[in-house]
């Protein structure tokens, strides 16, 4: 292995000798979420001496090796399982001269690469955890969150309605009433549109819809609430058979649409067991659902229960870890990390029954990763930070073996001089003339120099 010259290489034999731990990771994580509670214009800031940036981070970590694990950040395309590494062996051992004239011909779209493949897996695990530890609730709520990114990727999206016009953008499914974030789906766009679509030949808002609730394997009745780009007719038959209670708003000129709802005037119509309640505004709205409820209270129910992407998103935005970068796989790592904090927050409240801000609750979070990660330095770094132990051999005297009558050699600990007759590094000195000699140079050093 050849090394090349650049700012890392100062703390590389580290990452060589002993590797990035994962309490280093941990510690790294932390330090990113106390950058987001005191944000500094930039990350070499944390480590300035200067009374006004002054802050724990350099005691924590050193500037070089924070770089280095952020540069160092992998996503696998796959988990390594025993089974796959079976095979590859398998493999290797068959002979690779034969050629198999059964082989079926590859399509061009087989060719084709889902271009979510660098961070599938990581999202796939973070839904699976989320869904580990919560149970959801009677009322959920489907809908967008733009990830704000401004490089080049062709993932990005352009919704000039948004306040973040430029991103990625996310759909998660939350409880309407915690604001937990139960499952999500990255939509790739028109680069990967078709990994998306479910298997009936949905259109690509039904698929989303229901790809998001798979997830959910239990029988009970819910009531579904999501706006009028993942809604339509035919999508409220298919979650009627399902067993789902949905309350939603459909575009004036969705298909499918009852020609009475369409007159002027008109207030409420009913089509194969959908009702569909018109209201006038500032604009023409029309409230759909697939159960009977009072036309007065169908609007009051959507507003408050549609709320549950948009406060999570609420959440997030508060002492966000997110930070300008070009590498747009980041971007999504510290989503995921901003997501698991929140519905860690969430959770405590339901355990504890106390309401926590969202900084305080960060607070707390980052204390105990410091804390954690001091106290293994201590245990495992003797070098930077030596233990009781070492302090106590330090100040023991040189021990004394008898040589010669007149002069007696020394032990130094932790201190290595070259020896006056050898040239070698030693451990050992001569008490009396204070020279560093291996024991076995003694003799021949002092009869040379006629010493007595």
């Amino acid at each position: 292995m050849f090394l090349i010259k650049n700012k890392f290489n100062s703390y590389f034999f580290l990452y060589v000798t002993k590797g990035i731990t994962r309490d280093d990771i941990i510690a790294f994580i932390g330090i990113r979420m106390y950058m987001g509670l005191h944000k500094y214009p930039n990350f070499e800031f944390y480590w300035n001496d200067s009374q006004i940036y002054q802050n724990v981070v350099s005691k924590i970590m050193s500037k070089t090796y924070f770089f280095l694990i952020s540069k160092a950040l992998h996503f696998p395309e796959k988990e390594d399982k025993d089974d796959d590494k079976e095979k590859k062996g398998k493999k290797n051992e068959t002979d690779t001269d034969e050629i198999d004239d059964t082989q079926e011909e590859i399509k061009p779209d087989d060719l084709r690469v889902d271009p979510r493949k660098k961070f599938k897996l990581y999202l796939e695990k973070l839904a699976q955890n989320f869904q580990r530890y919560y149970v959801l609730g009677k009322n959920i709520t489907i809908d967008e969150s733009i990830l704000q990114f401004k490089g080049r990727n062709n993932m990005k999206f352009y919704i000039p309605m948004k306040p973040h016009k430029w991103g990625f953008k996310i759909h998660l499914l939350c409880d309407s009433d915690t604001h937990y974030l139960y499952n999500m789906l990255f939509d790739p766009g028109k680069a990967g549109k078709d990994f998306i679509n479910y298997e009936d030949n949905s259109s690509l808002a039904e698929s989303v819809v229901l790809r998001l609730l798979t997830c959910i394997k239990d029988n009970k009745q819910r009531n579904l609430f999501c706006d009028g780009w993942y809604s339509s007719i035919s999508l409220m038959k298919k979650l009627t058979k399902m067993g789902y209670l949905i309350t939603t708003i459909l575009r004036t000129n969705s298909k499918e649409l009852p020609s009475k709802i369409k007159l002027e005037g008109y207030e409420r119509a009913e089509h194969d067991g959908i009702y569909i309640q018109k209201y006038e505004g500032k604009k023409t709205i029309l409230f759909a659902t697939n159960y009977l409820v009072d036309k007065e209270e169908l609007r009051n129910i959507y507003n408050i229960k549609n709320r549950g992407v948009d406060t999570f998103d609420q959440y997030l935005e508060i002492s966000s870890i997110q930070r300008r970068t070009k590498k747009w796989y980041k971007k999504i790592f510290l989503f995921g990390v901003d997501a698991s904090i929140i519905n860690a927050k969430i959770l405590c409240e339901l355990r504890t029954g106390r309401s926590y801000t969202t900084n305080r609750f960060k607070e707390k979070i980052v204390e105990h990763i410091f804390k954690l990660y001091m106290d293994s330095r201590k245990k495992n770094d003797k070098y930077n930070n030596p233990s009781v132990d070492n302090k106590k051999e330090k100040e023991k005297p040189a021990r004394s073996l008898n040589l010669n009558k007149t002069h007696n050699v020394g032990h130094i600990v932790n201190s290595k001089r070259p020896c006056k007759n050898c040239g070698k590094k030693t451990p050992y000195i001569c008490v009396e003339c204070n020279i560093p000699l291996h024991p076995e140079c003694f003799t021949n050093y002092h009869n040379a120099n006629k010493t007595k």
